[in-house]
């Protein structure tokens, strides 16, 4: 259905660009030549407009229109001139900002990975002393085995002594 109406839709052309401005639009160029109005990239779209639509140029304008015109060009120029050295100077303080935040967080970063090394290193500290008091706990716990061994065997040996002597 679509491609229907695509395909019955004879009043547009190939290009991307409108070929008549809409006058009410405030953005558009003005067919009446004031130019107070009219910026440069309106007056460079309706430039492409026309020569993509082979559209003849418009008669030439009165020289007072066209001093009123170029006046209009140059104010607007310098005007983004201004408004370009502003957004630099923008661009400027927020790359440095930028900087120095990613410095900062780079000096947090290098105080988080000498933290954790310390803290590794006291890790492994503490676990060899865990394993070493786990060893010697062991090492005790078999002596008093034997020893708790060796004290039946030898209660019962003398228990078994005292029976013959009676």
């Amino acid at each position: 259905m679509l491609q229907k109406t695509i395909a019955n839709d004879t009043s547009t052309d190939d290009d991307d660009v409108d070929d008549l401005p809409d006058p009410s639009d405030p953005t558009s160029p003005l067919p009446n030549g004031n130019g107070a109005r009219n910026s440069i990239s309106s007056a460079v779209a309706v430039g492409i407009a026309r020569s993509r639509s082979n559209q003849s140029i418009t008669p030439p304008i009165l020289a007072s229109n066209t001093d009123e015109r170029l006046e209009a060009l140059v104010k607007e120029r310098d005007s983004l001139r201004i408004e370009v050295i502003e957004l630099r100077k923008s661009l400027e303080n927020i790359q440095e900002k930028h900087e120095e935040e990613i410095t900062g967080l780079q000096e947090q970063l290098e105080e988080s990975q000498a933290g954790k090394e310390h803290f590794e290193t006291q890790y492994r500290n503490l676990l060899g002393r865990v394993n070493g008091i786990k060893a010697s706990l062991g090492d005790r716990l078999k002596a008093d085995a034997v020893c708790g061994a060796v004290q039946r065997h030898f209660m019962s040996l003398e228990s078994i002594f005292i029976e013959e002597l009676v």
